[in-house]
């Protein structure tokens, strides 16, 4: 009967693990914002759209136009080069970690890189993609929180499409498995300590 108990406790706490890490995973998937529900043609991408603060500084539109190929049809945005200087803005409402987006175009040397910032300092810059008529993904190429991206432009023959983030880093399989394994061994432990105090009274 004891030995029942002890099982027992350890595949409760097996369960709720095994629900924390469907909880946390499920938490941080990865939004990509596509564009593709949008109406119209050459409007302002609103405010709050993909949980993103676009600020009146981009535009959506999805009629055919090659190359400025959308990663995912119909719709791709492009940006206020001329208000910004070719460094255009966009900002997360909370702190996220941004993975990238997708860049087409019409000009093999008009590159294009990101700037990232947390709370107004400059955190990372990514790598540079010279646009092509083939959809490729830019990568920011940094794990840390971010609020605010800027597209640096050197053309403006460049459209963007499918931005996709994250809220937080998920937990490595194996760094779970672990944990689960310890807390289960721990609750064995304790259990049969108190036993052993049990029969020794």
């Amino acid at each position: 009967m004891k030995t029942y108990h002890v099982l027992q406790a350890t595949l409760t706490l097996a369960t709720c693990t095994l629900s924390a890490l469907v909880i946390s995973t499920s938490a941080n998937a990865s939004t990509v914002v596509t564009f593709d529900d949008l109406k119209g043609d050459n409007l302002l991408v609103p405010d709050g759209y993909g949980g993103i603060r676009w600020d009146k500084n981009w535009t959506y539109y999805g009629f055919d136009q090659f190359p400025y190929t959308p990663e995912s049809i119909p719709n791709r945005i492009y940006g206020k080069y001329d208000k910004w200087n070719h460094s255009i803005p966009f900002y997360f409402e909370s702190p996220v970690i941004f993975d990238g987006s997708y860049f087409a175009g019409s000009n093999p040397f008009g590159l294009v890189s990101f700037s990232l910032y947390n709370g107004g300092t400059l955190q990372a810059i990514s790598a540079s993609l010279a646009p092509s008529s083939t959809p490729t993904f830019l990568s920011s190429g940094y794990t840390g929180l971010v609020d605010e991206v800027r597209v640096n432009f050197y053309s403006s023959s460049t459209v963007m499409d499918n931005v996709t983030y994250h809220t937080a880093a998920v937990p490595e399989p194996a760094s779970l498995i672990g944990l689960l394994g310890l807390g289960a061994f721990g609750v064995t432990s304790k259990l049969k300590r108190k036993q052993k105090q049990q029969v020794d009274c």
